[in-house]
């Protein structure tokens, strides 16, 4: 289970030579259609699936380095549960993508939080998944991929895609047809749209940083 999902969240800091023009925070959205989150990030208009948020001032391209935070899935309270081992997959296999692709870029990575450092964070929020075989939506969910300044906490970039597990008759077994959800939601984000919309002005480097992720390649 590949995840362009999480190749891209590593290529926005790649392209973030290129910077940004819009605002991004931290935090959840107003509404599904708002253009502005509770915490202030902007909505970002890009290509493809998903909602890309950032912060005005982010200068993400001032980094150097960026420190990956460990995967999450969180449940609705009405939600059924995914097997543990299944969870674990999923969750080992967000990290482990977003070292690959970080790797790939030549994105430097800390194993510890600085003032230098951009904390990447990604999981599955708003799991909702049906307790029934018969049931015609199966679950629902949103993929949520996240940069925030390691020190200060604050959201630098959101991006967000929303998925509906829709039954397929006659197919494969409940268990298989949410499994391939979330491998699907991980194969088909496409953050390269989101790269190329959040970077549009250079980013100068942070005080006291050489703003190394400017000069990342992408992948």
């Amino acid at each position: 289970m590949r995840n362009l999902s999480i190749v891209l969240i590593v290529v926005l800091v790649v392209s973030l030579g290129c910077g940004t023009t819009n605002s991004a925070g931290g935090g959840s959205s107003k509404s599904k259609n708002t253009s502005t989150t509770v915490d202030g990030l902007v909505k970002v208009e890009i290509e493809g699936h998903g909602d890309l948020y950032l912060r005005k001032d982010h200068g993400i391209g001032g980094y150097d380095a960026i420190a990956i935070a460990p995967s999450f899935i969180n449940y609705r309270r009405t939600s059924a549960k995914l097997d543990p081992g299944d969870e674990d997959v999923y969750l080992v296999s967000l990290e482990q993508s977003l070292l690959d692709i970080a790797e790939a870029a030549e994105v430097p990575i800390e194993n510890s939080l600085g003032h230098c450092v951009i904390k990447v964070g990604a999981g599955f929020v708003n799991v909702n998944l049906a307790r029934s075989d018969s049931a015609k939506i199966l679950g629902r969910m949103t993929l949520v991929i996240e940069y925030k300044d390691s020190m200060s906490g604050q959201s630098l970039l959101r991006y967000a895609a929303q998925e509906e597990i829709e039954k397929v008759a006659g197919g494969a077994s409940r268990e298989q047809q949410i499994g391939d959800s979330f491998d699907r939601m991980i194969e088909e984000v496409n953050l390269i749209a989101a790269l190329t919309a959040a970077t549009r002005v250079p980013s100068s480097p942070r005080s006291g940083c050489s703003g190394t992720l400017v000069k990342a390649r992408t992948p």
